[in-house]
């Protein structure tokens, strides 16, 4: 038998200055500075495996080559030996259930054979599966806390799980572990449990409490159920922050009450980057098709948890995590599976009690979710946070960096095809929002006296479909009771809803602010109805003038580029141009992240340099817009 001479050692960095990355609410730098170092120390972990010598593994497999022969031995064999690395073969099979209790581990397969694995050629497309349906529990489980360890999983698919109460999770459970656990190329698929149906990470609270940190680069979660919270992914605890990098994904999992894709807690911190990946086991990340029979299809945000989807790049001065040239996907989420009870929250849920939820995104594909009640894509409670932005550089797209299409609430008096704020914040930023159905607020429907939305530098457009296929498609945005709209630089147009563009409740007196903004959408009615609460209106281009009382008010074409194809970038001659003043603004930069106030030379300004709308137009900007199309 081998002796072993080399331990893993756990890589402590401290982190370089990252630039302050949004001018919002939430604050990111810590969770993109922990994330960072997380992932210089997984790099330094993958320099340690190059170098390791053959008597710093052992193999497992069904040839001659193998240290251990799995027609006689088990993993849980070959990781007792003493091994701090074990290389698994996939010719062999490997039904068990293995628990790792305070030790160093590196499990690595993807080996053909045993001999490629004592070559170290490991093929990033061979997944070595570990099926745990021998015994009725955790196909891994990890534990410990006298001492901080460190667990890296390789090139393994995690399967076969079925978890009875009162045992928790499914595939992978850490529990209460002192630990740092990286996932490379993992799968967990098609394992079932009572809380957790694929991964749980619950680090403890109290006398037992334990830092947990799981860095996943290209993991897939899949396929996974729960009878009852976080059909892919539970997560509880503060001492709970997992980073997903490469091309991770969580889909197709469901969840019997809360939370399909994620359910998580008690100060858990959750980000996923996107990144273009060759040797990616996934093609897309971010959350997909995941179910849940009651709120949050992708998503269930609780008791302070913090969840961030980074489709831009994210740097400090040494390392970067994510990529420019794919976004974070949240797509074809469901709440309300079952058709039972009106649930909310189709793509994201953020509960209302019990402390203080946040949401952080940029580079977001958000599309196709749908809920059985309220906020088709995103629900957002009481005391809870949701921020949208697109930060300074390139994006997926040049135009729809975050992009907000064809989410649906309930065709049953369902408010808020896009979003619904219920007594909660949101800061959108340069988003675009389009396609999205409800009976009241196709695209947000904002209702409670603490309920405050602000929206900048953003573009409505095709919401509704005139009260077609079952919806009402009242209104683009709705405030009820008490609630607050403020909407800066903004544009409208080309929406297809019944009665009015904007329902601003009187009851307790809801209010809109509107400034410096764009409204062209005569097939949407006027832009108000009747009766109102408080509005503010200054410095407007719109369709007409009727329906409100402003300053600085224009009615008239604002003159589009090609509104047909969807862009909205202002040409040669728009009255919009160089008509407003200065405001307050969370980013000073218009949709295209150029800086407002260029000052037409040919255009004597209004009350000042700075254009109506989204856009700031630039004189070039019409040699490459003309019939541009995103």
């Amino acid at each position: 038998m081998k002796k072993f001479k080399n331990k893993i050692i756990p890589v402590i960095f401290i982190a370089g200055f990252i630039e302050p990355l949004n001018a919002g609410i939430i604050n990111i730098n810590d969770k993109v500075a922990h994330d960072l170092n997380m992932y210089r120390s997984f790099l330094a972990v993958s320099e340690q495996i190059e170098l390791h010598q053959e008597a710093d593994f052992v193999t497992i497999g069904a040839d001659a080559n193998c240290d251990f022969d799995s027609t006689v031995w088990r993993i849980g064999d070959a990781i007792s030996s003493g091994a701090t690395e074990v290389r698994v073969a996939s010719n062999g099979s490997y039904v068990e259930n293995l628990i790792l209790d305070d030790q160093d581990l590196i499990l690595r397969g993807g080996f053909a054979t045993c001999g490629d694995a004592e070559l170290n050629n490991q093929d990033f497309t061979d997944l070595t599966e570990i099926n745990g349906s021998a015994t009725p529990t955790n196909t891994i489980r990890i534990i410990g806390n006298t001492t901080r360890r460190l667990i890296r999983l390789e090139n393994l698919i995690l399967t076969g799980a079925t978890v009875a109460p009162p045992t928790l999770g499914g595939g992978l459970i850490v529990d209460e572990a002192e630990l740092e656990l990286q996932l490379l190329r993992v799968g967990i698929s098609s394992n079932s449990g009572n809380v957790g149906g694929g991964l749980l990470i619950n680090p403890g609270f109290g006398v037992n409490f334990t830092n947990t940190d799981v860095f996943a680069q290209d993991v897939l979660i899949v396929n996974n159920a729960s009878i009852n919270l976080g059909g892919g992914l539970y997560c509880t605890g503060s001492g709970a922050q997992i980073t997903f990098s490469g091309v991770s994904t969580i889909s197709n999992n469901t969840a019997v009450t809360t939370g399909g894709g994620i359910y998580m807690r008690g100060n858990c911190k959750v980000s996923i980057y996107s990144e273009v990946n060759s040797q990616a086991i996934s093609a897309f990340p971010g959350l997909f098709n995941n179910n849940s029979a009651e709120e949050g299809g992708g998503a269930y945000l609780n008791a302070s948890a913090h969840l961030f989807l980074f489709g831009q790049e994210m740097c400090d001065n040494t390392h970067c995590l994510g990529s420019n040239g794919l976004p974070i996907y949240v797509q074809g989420n469901f709440s309300d599976s079952d058709n039972m009870s009106s649930e909310s929250g189709g793509g994201i849920y953020l509960a209302g009690s019990g402390g203080t939820n946040e949401f952080y995104a940029n580079g977001l594909w958000m599309k196709d979710n749908q809920s059985g009640g309220n906020g088709g894509a995103v629900y957002v409670g009481a005391n809870s946070i949701y921020e949208i932005e697109r930060r300074p550089g390139e994006c997926w797209q040049r135009d729809r960096c975050n992009l907000i299409i064809n989410n649906r609430s309930s065709t049953s008096v369902g408010f808020g095809g896009g979003f619904y704020i219920d007594d909660g914040t949101m800061n959108l930023s340069h988003v675009y929002l389009e396609e999205n159905r409800a009976d009241f607020g196709t695209a947000i429907a904002v209702s409670g006296e603490n309920a405050v939305v602000t929206i900048e530098n953003s573009v409505f457009d095709d919401n509704g479909n005139d009260g077609l296929d079952g919806y009402s498609d009242f209104e683009v945005l709705r405030a009820s009771l008490g609630a607050s709209i403020v909407m800066r630089h903004s544009t409208l147009a080309n929406n297809n809803v019944v009665n009015n563009i904007f329902t601003i409740d009187p009851a307790l007196n809801s209010s809109m602010s509107l400034s410096s903004s764009v409204v062209h959408d005569p097939s949407s009615g006027n832009l108000f109805g009747p009766i109102n609460g408080n509005l503010s209106i200054d410095c407007l281009v719109s369709h007409e003038a009727n329906s409100f009382v402003g300053t600085n008010t224009i009615v008239g074409d604002p003159m589009f580029v090609s509104p047909s194809q969807g862009n909205f970038h202002l040409a040669s001659g728009s009255p919009a141009i160089d008509m407003c003043s200065g405001i307050t603004m969370l980013n000073p930069l218009d949709m295209d992240m150029q800086t407002r106030a260029w000052d037409d030379p040919d255009v004597a300004n209004g009350m000042g340099a700075f254009d109506a709308g989204a856009d700031e137009r630039y004189f070039f900007e019409e040699m490459f817009l003309d019939g541009f199309e995103d």
